[in-house]
């Protein structure tokens, strides 16, 4: 059985969670062509594959590798020749939006990516693609309208034309009471560096039932137009949290005539120096606090592995976390939204049911921030799940937080 993490990148609609020799196939096919390359000239002739035929399986509850659980929709392919072909899943609208609807445009980017993958290292041909009956499970898709294909390649990687299609849809599910208690107003605060109290009030709302959530004003970050930077954090369904996870909002110059990203990232101290880590991870989990008068919180920092070119680990946790302007040169400097950052852990006092949020924002703040491979920006379609609590983070160098 095959394990994938669904996203919809620049490139290609997928990407895999987890590829490991033992995952499911553990050896090299003889007759695969592992040097072939797709001819960039030649015109793709699209035609149904009648011998194929997918079915979307439903959502399941399997191991996730770190000792709990995780949810997964499953995809099942059954074919009746011989013939090699890709699974791939993507949204209805982001077949639209990134490929004019076009199933050649969205084809040809799919297997060059899974080709780009294959010569890079990062996968390998027979692990990647099937040859009769096949089971492939996503990383919980979000709610919506959905498209899974079968491509058909040959043994040189080169698509051949015949395909098989699967329309589906994942329905949002009805809300939890345990989904439910994160919604509303909160007061939230911590002491900052100096040990002065620092707080501030941010609006929660529900962005897909026991699954995810809308955030506004954090950090009291507003983008250039004056708007508040809204974003999503996850739902934990098992243990009831809420995830905080690094973002990248858009790229933005600012009045010194350089570009910058917009981020929110975690903080960590080193050798008596805070520094940020400017990767997609987890930063932190919310808590709720039972008893006691009152709903409340507790927001702590995950876990964090420092890799460095020496070959070192320095094993930490976050201290924080915070709006930034990361800047596009590597020689620029870092800018805080707010220097009066406070650290964790954070305390959340629940004020009212009012979220005051002003509905779903445009799509660019939806994005997470780009992925470590280069691969490139997951949209508004999906929001990863968490592998594991102790988050890792591979930097050859963590980077200088200024507060400025």
């Amino acid at each position: 059985m095959k394990t994938r993490l669904a996203a919809i990148l620049a490139l290609a609609s997928c990407i895999f969670a987890s590829c490991g020799p033992d995952d499911y196939y553990n050896y090299d096919r003889p007759d695969w062509n592992h040097g072939g390359k797709p001819d960039q000239n030649k015109p793709i002739v699209l035609e149904k594959n009648n011998n194929w035929k997918i079915t979307y399986a439903g959502r399941f509850t399997e191991p996730d590798g770190q000792g709990g659980t995780k949810e997964v929709d499953r995809i099942e392919v059954k074919s009746t020749d011989k013939e090699f072909y890709f699974v791939d899943v993507i949204t209805e609208s982001a077949l639209q939006d990134n490929y004019n609807g076009s199933e050649a445009d969205y084809f040809k980017a799919t297997i060059d990516n899974l080709n780009k993958q294959i010569a890079d290292g990062n996968w390998k041909a027979s692990e990647m693609v099937s040859q009769g009956n096949s089971t492939v499970d996503y990383d919980r898709l979000r709610a919506g309208s959905w498209r899974a294909y079968a491509i058909g390649i040959d043994a040189n990687r080169k698509i051949t034309g015949s395909y098989a299609r699967l329309d589906f849809t994942v329905k949002e599910e009805v809300p939890t009471d345990e989904f439910n208690r994160w919604i509303g107003t909160w007061k939230i605060g911590g002491k900052d560096l100096r040990g002065n109290r620092v707080s501030y009030t941010i609006y929660i709302s529900s962005s897909e039932s026991n699954y995810a959530y809308w955030l506004r004003g954090w950090d009291g970050a507003k983008d250039p137009d004056g708007n508040d930077y809204e974003f999503e954090v996850e739902f934990d369904r098992v243990t009831g949290q809420i995830v905080f996870n690094s973002l990248y909002f858009e790229t933005v110059r600012l009045d010194d005539g350089n570009d910058y990203e917009v981020c929110l990232n975690g903080n960590i101290k080193y050798n008596d120096e805070y520094l940020y880590i400017n990767e997609d991870i987890c930063i932190a989990e919310g808590t709720l606090v039972e008893g006691g008068e009152g709903r409340t919180a507790r927001v702590t920092g995950c876990g964090v592995n420092v890799n460095f070119d020496n070959g070192t680990t320095f094993e930490t946790s976050f201290t924080s976390m915070q709006m930034m302007y990361v800047p596009v040169d590597a020689n620029g400097k870092t800018y805080n939204f707010n220097s009066d950052v406070p650290q964790f852990p954070l305390d959340m006092e629940w004020i009212s049911a009012s979220t005051k949020s002003a509905g779903a924002p445009d799509p660019l703040f939806r994005r997470r921030k780009e992925a470590s491979s280069g691969a490139g920006i997951f949209p508004q379609e999906y929001f990863p799940v968490r592998k594991s609590r102790q988050s890792r983070a591979d930097s050859s160098l963590p980077h200088i937080l200024l507060s400025c």
